[in-house]
């Protein structure tokens, strides 16, 4: 309505440029009391800002959205045309009352209603105003920073995660041990691993860098799923036979490109969050590791159904070289496994714990392996161990170890050099 009526002075008729400049004015007085309000809960909350400036393309929010509100909002131009508005507001008041607008039914509410939201508005500017434009004005600052910085963090984090400088084509995990391992996993398990001589190791906090979800392979899924408690669920959700029939509904073509064989001749068995983006993987390929460590969230298999859902709705998203998990429209690694096992509507998870590293809430995947170790004795558990290759560089090879050698696997320095 503000656009519609925005050229009212155009208007020949003085009546009728009259009624369109009230219509407009009040419309642009509902716009920017409504934003002043939304921005005085949310401004200077990292939370809020970050998440609401995040892109949501299933409902047509774009990346920035919050900011381009902000500055279209709390404004010097807007503040100057609502006190000017107001001032020709009451000029016009005389026509208004002779027109019998101010009495009728159906217009003198509007009156009010200007008059009111204006003097919140002068309120919230003369108490906060000053507070608003500061903080405008550093946000954008901060974007404009971070968009030229950006590309370079990126450029440097994808080289030193490619980048090996020691035993360049062999892991000490073998593929016999992988598959070995492969019959003692099940749907939702939360696989960490390290591979050695990674110059990204050297910036990524602790002794486990990397976390991935492991799925299994379609009839894996099947076998698992086929739960009473967890079809009577999908069934209740629409026309599904299963959770398997519910996936094939939602997610057509990530389906398909889950039943593919993987690029090194494998079936996708896991999905995880690396430089190309959130994806599938076969097995051998996400765990062609030095040391690899599997937890199983004490969940139900509706629960679980649940995470690998979403872990299905990241598939294609872009790898997060920010680290920032507080945006949804890029992913890293640990961030995938934190978010699908998340509490939710009608949806327990795990107490996954957010902290602040290098200014960004984050969670490494080190952390999930000292939450097993805190938790190992107590009725508050929330993860179980399944399974524990254990590298030696010294050896020249990984060791199958059980769960007390694991719980303090996440002390270990993350210096390669200090491995015996």
């Amino acid at each position: 309505m503000t656009h519609y009526y925005h050229d009212f002075f155009l208007i020949k008729k003085k009546v009728n440029r009259a009624d369109a400049f009230l219509l407009t004015y009040a419309a642009y007085l509902a716009k920017f009391s409504n934003g002043l309000r939304f921005i005085h809960k949310t401004i200077d909350n990292d939370l809020y800002e970050k998440k609401l400036d995040d892109p949501n393309p299933d409902y047509g929010i774009s990346a920035g959205m919050y900011a381009r509100l902000k500055w279209n909002t709390i404004h010097v131009l807007d503040v100057s045309n609502i006190v000017a508005g107001y001032q020709y507001y009451k000029l016009l008041n005389l026509t208004y009352k002779k027109q019998g607008l101010m009495a009728a039914d159906n217009s003198s509410w509007i009156f009010g209603y200007i008059d009111s939201t204006y003097e919140y508005v002068k309120k919230e500017i003369e108490s906060e105003g000053a507070q608003f434009f500061l903080a405008n004005g550093l946000d954008i600052v901060k974007e404009k920073t971070f968009s030229a910085w950006f590309p370079v963090q990126t450029s440097v984090s994808e080289w030193m995660g490619d980048t090996k400088v020691k035993r360049l084509n062999r892991s000490l995990i073998t593929q016999k041990q992988i598959l070995d391992m492969k019959q003692h996993l099940k749907p939702g398990d939360i696989i960490v691993e390290r591979r050695n001589w990674f110059i990204s190791n050297i910036g990524l906090p602790g002794f486990w860098p990397h976390a991935e979800l492991y799925v299994g392979t379609l009839d894996d899924m099947k076998l698992f799923f086929s739960d009473p408690p967890v079809t009577k669920y999908y069934q209740g959700r629409g026309e599904y036979k299963d959770f398997i029939d519910y996936l094939n509904s939602k997610y057509p073509g990530k389906m398909k490109e889950y039943i593919k064989t993987a690029a090194d001749g494998f079936p996708h068995q896991v999905i995880e969050a690396v430089s190309e983006g959130v994806r599938f993987s076969s097995l051998q390929e996400a765990t062609s590791a030095d040391y690899i460590g599997v937890l199983r969230p004490r969940l139900t298999k509706l629960d679980i159904a649940k995470a690998v859902d979403e872990a299905f709705g990241y598939l294609g998203r872009p790898y997060d070289f920010n680290f920032d998990f507080l945006t949804d429209s890029s992913i890293v690694c640990s961030e995938l496994i934190y978010k699908v096992y998340q509490d939710g509507p009608g949806k327990r998870g795990l107490g996954l714990k957010l902290r602040n590293i290098a200014g960004r809430k984050a969670m490494p995947p080190n952390d999930i392996v000292q939450k097993f170790d805190k938790e190992f004795d107590t009725a508050e558990k929330e993860l179980d161990f399944v399974y524990f290759l254990d590298g030696s560089e010294g050896k020249n090879k990984a060791m199958v170890e059980g769960p007390q050698d694991f719980r303090i696997s996440y002390k270990r320095p993350k210096w390669d050099i200090a491995q015996k």
